[in-house]
């Protein structure tokens, strides 16, 4: 039972992720260029999200190697 307390006292709050605010900033670019009429077309909008995208994976993949020792 103290094994569920300390790891629950390690896990940090969603909303301190990183991770988590990359995916928000990837899923509301392209909403909101088209709520503002931004006028960015798909590779301005490819450019900008692939790259948050790339960093969720790779951190996710990196957490799962973290979390295996």
């Amino acid at each position: 039972q103290k094994k569920l307390t300390r790891r629950k006292k390690m896990e940090k709050k969603f909303y301190h992720s990183k991770k988590f605010w990359a995916s928000v900033i990837a899923t509301a670019v392209p909403m909101l260029n088209h709520y503002f009429g931004w006028g960015w077309n798909a590779n301005d909008i490819t450019t900008i999200v692939t790259p948050m995208i790339a960093y969720i994976l790779g951190q996710g993949l990196a957490d799962l190697g973290k979390n295996k020792k």
